[in-house]
This record gives C-alpha cells, structure tokens and sequence, in this order.
C-alpha cells in the first residue's frame, strides 16, 4: 500500500497483543467517536488480560494476531484479530458455514476473527489516525493477507453501524442478526421507566421483583476497587457451575476477573446477589462513561426470577442511577421484550475466499435478512412500551 506523497504503509501482524505499545493502542482508539472511544472490550488492557491469562490462546482455538499497520514506524491503524479453530464464543454463528466446507471436502478452519473474544458487544474494530478515504485500502490489505495465508475467511463481528456502512467493499458480505438494548429515555427512577410500559409488562416486571423486596435478599455492586479476592473467587465458581450445568465450555479462565478488574477497576463491575448474607448469584459486568454491558452470570442454585433481578432489573436500576444512555445485556433472548429492552440490528462483514461459497453464503444471508427484517417488525409489535 503506497503513495507517491506519503510513505507506505505495511501491515505487520502481531502474535500477541504485548507486541503492541498501550500508549499507540490508546492513541488510536481516542481517534474514534465519544460513544465508542471508552469502550472497555477494545481498551488495551482488556485484550492484553485475555492472553495474559491464557482466556485466549493457539491452544484454546484463539490465537491472537492483531493486524497493525505502520508508516514510518508509527502505528497508524490496528485491528484486534484473532486465528480461530472452531466457532465457539464469536454469537455471530457461521456453523452451517463450517458444516458446509467439511461436507464438501473442504477445511473451513483455520479462519480470521477481527472481535472481541466472547463479546457480543458492538464497538469499534478499524482504529486509526487516518482519514476515512484510507479505509478501503486498509481494507483491501488485509483481504489479500487473508488470501495469501489460505484463511477460508475473514469475519469482523460486531461492528456500529457506520462501520459496516464504510467499510463494506467489493466482495464482503454484509449480516445482520437482532439484540435486545436497553435505551434510557432521561428516567430519574425505575418507577419512571415501569411508568412508560403497558400496564400488563409492568405488573409482571413487579410480580417478578416481588420476592427479592424480602430483608432477606440484597444485591451489592462492587468494582475493581471494592471487590476482594473471595468475591471473585466465589463468582468464578458460580460461572463454572453455570456452565457446567448447561454443558458448557466456561472459556475465560479462573484468573481473568481478578485480573481483569484489578487492570480496569472503575470499568469492571460485580453484582452479588446474597441471601442473608450468603452470595447465591452473581453477574459480571463491565461499563463506558455512557454504556453498561451484562457479560456473565453465575449462581449456586436456581431460584425463579433471580436471573432476571440479577442481570435485568438490577442492571437498569444501575444504568438510569448512575445516568448511562445504553444498557446492552447480551446476545439473544426474545424474553428481554417483554422486560423493557427493544430489538436492535448488530452487524458484521465477511469475506470467503472460496468465490463458489462466497456466491451460496451471500445468498443464504439475503434470504436471512429478509427473515429478520419481518422478525424486527413483529418484534416492535410486541414491544412492551405504550408507544412502540
């Protein structure tokens, strides 16, 4: 990539996010937009946590190859970008993809990931200090990267959606799938925002609260800061036990919450749910001056509605508390309608190297959005609010 008035530009992929100097990641995310720039999934210091204990890894299916591009030795633009063996912890699901390939004689892994790893949250992915008309050309670096090392794929997961306006070119596929977030409409209290539902939505909302009014029942917020060693050390097998439950793989490791809130303390939140006293349930959040992201929940034993106090009500409690415009709890789950949270299109661009299953995918993922488009009308229907 050149330019007769500027010096090249050259990608040089990075094995580990420790080969990168936090101050120059940082300085390219502050070039992003005020929402964006303090997103905590694509700080430094969370990527960094990730590898460093072992969450991601070659051995784990993740191994990490950012994609930084240089001029003159100054990094100029990055992608987080990971090599993945399998599909697991991405929520933008290309199994039948995968299937496909191996049905006929084809390997579909090893593929490119540019994400963040089990985070279904949507943020900046292209950081840089250039101008936007360098996009296309970043773009177009990476395919033939892609091509040359004989990746299946190229996926970039969750972009906001003036970047998968920008950055869609040539051959990429563009999808699409439905969340459900939370938007604060300026409520001084949760009875401002039951106010706003249909009256049938809001008795449910309080039935379900109801039990956990008891003087048995509290429910602590803890940070970085507040949070000890114990209170961690009880999440992490209440995560475990989770998923052990559900047949799971629990991939972030015993050690990345203490990390991770110990490296970002004012950004990392625990929500402890006790029963006198006693911790029961847990969620692990993290937040942005502007945003509050669910992530993880855990429990000991299953209590009807706890779920939802723990990783809904409480959550919205928290957002309109502490004044946060979003409150995006997490992929999936057609049962946040009726609990105040409305559908939102995510997006995510692709490029297959094969051009026969390029032309079939982009087929399939037309026909997806046709789908979608009539699943978000009947969602907004359904929505809980009193003007929808």
């Amino acid at each position: 990539m050149s330019d007769s008035q500027e010096p090249q530009i050259v990608l040089k992929p990075a094995l580990s996010i420790n080969e990168l100097q936090p101050n120059d990641w940082t300085r390219l995310l502050s070039q992003q937009p005020a929402f964006h720039r303090d997103n905590p999934f694509v700080q430094y210091e969370f990527l960094k946590v990730l590898e460093d204990t072992g969450s991601v890894s070659s051995e784990s299916g993740w191994q990490p190859c950012h994609l930084a591009f240089y001029q003159s030795d100054q990094l100029v633009a990055a992608l987080p970008n990971y090599i993945k063996m399998h599909s697991y912890g991405e929520y933008v699901f290309d199994w039948a993809w995968a299937d496909a390939y191996q049905r006929n004689g084809l390997d579909y892994y090893p593929k490119a990931l540019t994400a963040v790893p089990m985070t279904p949250i949507t943020g900046p992915r292209l950081l840089t200090s250039l101008p936007a008309s360098y996009s296309s050309s970043l773009m177009g670096a990476v395919i033939q990267w892609i091509e040359q090392n004989h990746f299946s794929s190229w996926h970039l997961n969750f972009l906001t959606p003036e970047a998968a306006e920008s950055l869609s070119q040539g051959d990429l596929l563009r999808r699409r799938d439905i969340q459900f977030h939370w938007h604060n409409d300026n409520y001084q209290n949760f009875d401002d925002f039951l106010a706003v539902l249909k009256a049938k939505k809001r008795k449910n909302i309080r039935r379900e609260r109801k039990p956990f009014q008891d003087a048995d029942w509290s429910f602590e917020w803890l940070d970085g800061h507040t949070a000890s060693v114990d209170d961690w050390e009880a999440f992490y097998r209440m995560y475990r036990n989770t998923f052990d439950k559900k047949g799971g793989w629990a991939q972030l490791s015993d050690s990345f919450f203490q990390s991770v809130a110990k490296a970002m303390p004012n950004q990392t939140l625990l929500l402890l749910a006790k029963r006198q006293g006693k911790p029961v349930a847990g969620a692990f959040y993290m937040r942005s001056n502007r945003g509050l992201y669910g992530r993880y929940w855990g429990c000991f034993e299953d209590v009807e509605f706890l779920h939802f106090e723990t990783c809904y009500y409480q959550g919205i409690d928290y957002a309109i508390k502490q004044g946060l415009e979003l409150f995006e709890p997490g992929a999936q789950g057609e049962h946040k309608l009726a609990r105040g949270f409305t559908p939102t299109f995510t997006h995510s661009l692709h490029h297959v190297t094969h051009p026969n299953f390029r032309q079939a995918i982009r087929h399939a993922i037309e026909e997806e959005h046709a789908w979608l488009d009539i699943r978000l009308a009947e969602y907004l229907e359904h929505s809980a609010y009193t003007e929808s």
